[in-house]
């Protein structure tokens, strides 16, 4: 196995594989799309983490991002509750908020809740969560997620005792994806294809 690149390199390496990962996505066309976002939602609630979860923080996604509408909506209609991210900027974190509730647009297209929809305390997030559906532009067979670059959900993630599951299509998955050590890997990895959980490190 290739030693991982020197961490003066990684987010270089990073920023031409979110580029190569974007462009991707931009080529997929509708009905291929809704297709794969009906597999990964099949492949998510027979997962163990999900089929055992009442409360579960979901990333809408927007774009050309697998679509977690048809999972949305079916966490909801199988009684379980919904929670969805605001990311703030003014403070760099997520704030959590029970869905369905009102949602505006970003600038760039993603829809998320607005400043002063009741959110859930900091304090009582490890005890409400038990599950979290995280998106990227990419994922790797170890887990590791590249994000858009802006650090959220790696913030959001760090000492959480709930899983963090990645949602992508079978593109997205890739053998090694650069990362640093504040990249944190998901417990399980879901495709159209598969559901990947990360292969143990070698010793040594």
């Amino acid at each position: 196995m290739r030693p991982d690149p020197l961490p003066t390199a990684v987010p270089a390496a990073k920023a031409i594989l979110r580029e190569r990962l974007r462009a991707r996505l931009n080529t997929i066309d509708p009905a291929t799309a809704a297709t794969a976002a009906s597999q990964v939602a099949e492949h998510v609630l027979a997962l163990p983490e999900v089929a055992s979860a009442e409360r579960i923080l979901t990333c809408l996604s927007f774009g050309t991002e697998i679509d977690t509408g048809p999972l949305v909506e079916r966490l909801l209609a199988s009684g379980r509750q919904v929670f969805v991210p605001r990311a703030d900027p003014r403070d760099g974190q997520l704030h959590i908020h029970s869905y369905p509730c009102p949602l505006s647009p970003l600038p760039f297209g993603l829809l998320q809740p607005p400043q002063g929809t009741p959110e859930l305390a900091e304090s009582a997030i490890d005890r409400v969560l038990q599950a979290v559906l995280v998106l990227g532009l990419g994922f790797d067979r170890r887990g590791f997620r590249l994000g858009h670059g802006n650090g959220y959900f790696d913030r959001f993630l760090v000492r959480r005792p709930f899983p963090a599951i990645g949602l992508a299509f079978a593109f997205q998955l890739l053998d090694e994806i650069p990362h640093q050590p504040h990249d944190l890997p998901m417990a399980v990895v879901v495709t159209e294809a598969e559901a990947c959980r990360p292969r143990p490190a070698p010793l040594g």
